[in-house]
């Protein structure tokens, strides 16, 4: 009998362990409980203790322990619990990937998050073009909150895609969706704000800010701290769109997105020059790397881009 060959500098070798033992073993660390892991996976009681068996014998750990009346978790298992977590979903990912997704049959639910701006250009053309294409599916819109920029895998690990303007985000999967503009606006009948703002003028003016001024917040509150105008956010609120609105009848000023405007043309409203000319605003769509094998996501990602292409131009 011919030798066993060694293995291949650099080929990885995974040890022998049955995948659904990793399923049982995710259900046992999160419920710590023989019978009620069992019954999340769909194994008798005794099925579960002899997967935990084995699992014992795998890892050499008791990895549940019993303390009175209930099991408490080795120090081995609570680091397994930490990582497991994401693992099953990956894999759960990785082992059902299809290579066709028919959008005519689906009856999948998409999530989408976006801010209320671009619900505003994007919402009503996109749903309509879903229900064209799968009348079956449906679709979640969530809003965007500031908290998610502290950990973006995290917050892109339960939705489909997320829009948001560049230069909040990086090293993730992306792809430009449309462009819009920043303008300063003022109430039509405010007589105390000039024309023409100066540097002094954007320091010391009051001004309405979507979820506050801040450079790790608005790519618009980066450009112009870079060149030493930082805005005071007398009024903050969780919306573009109602920036226009908040300004009327008051000295406030505020930097809105044009789209948003030529969504509120009864809004009275005048525009105001910034010592600066700012950057163009650039939407794009965002995703978590682990969608890459998923063809329902590409369709999507896909009907998205055909929906924003389709947007009237500024």
């Amino acid at each position: 009998m011919a030798a066993e060959r060694p293995p291949t500098e650099g080929t990885l070798e995974l040890p022998a362990l049955d995948l659904n033992l990793i399923v049982v073993l995710h259900a046992l660390l999160q419920e710590r409980n023989v019978t009620r892991a069992g019954e999340r996976v769909g194994l008798s009681q005794p099925a579960t203790s002899a997967a935990l068996a084995r699992l014992r014998r795998h890892f050499d750990d008791q990895l549940l322990e019993r303390t009175g009346s209930h099991y408490e978790l080795t120090p081995l298992a609570q680091g397994l619990r930490a990582e497991l977590g994401e693992t099953v979903e990956q894999l759960s990912r990785l082992l059902t990937a299809q290579p066709r997704f028919d959008p005519a049959t689906t009856t999948r639910r998409f999530t989408v998050q976006c801010s209320d701006s671009v619900l505003t250009a994007l919402g009503a053309p996109l749903v309509a073009s879903l229900h064209r294409a799968a009348p079956g599916a449906g679709i979640d819109f969530r809003p965007v909150s500031r908290s998610m920029l502290g950990d973006p895998l995290l917050a892109l690990s339960d939705i489909d895609v997320l829009v948001m303007a560049r230069g909040l985000l990086s090293d993730l999967p992306n792809e430009d969706l449309y462009t819009d503009r920043w303008v300063c606006v003022a109430w039509a009948e405010n007589a105390t704000v000039p024309d023409v703002l100066t540097a002094r003028d954007v320091r010391e003016s009051h001004w309405v800010v979507p979820y506050g001024p801040s450079p790790q917040a608005s790519p618009a509150d980066a450009h112009l701290a870079a060149l030493g105008l930082e805005r005071r956010g007398t009024v903050t609120v969780q919306s573009f769109t109602a920036l226009c609105r908040l300004v009327v009848g008051g000295d406030l000023l505020a930097l809105v997105h044009q789209r948003d405007l030529l969504a509120a043309p009864d809004v009275p409203l005048r525009s105001v020059a910034l010592p600066t000319k700012m950057p163009a605003l650039s939407q794009a769509a965002w995703w978590h790397p682990r969608r890459q094998l998923d063809p329902g996501h590409r369709w999507l990602l896909s009907l998205l881009s055909d929906t924003a292409a389709a947007l009237p131009p500024l």
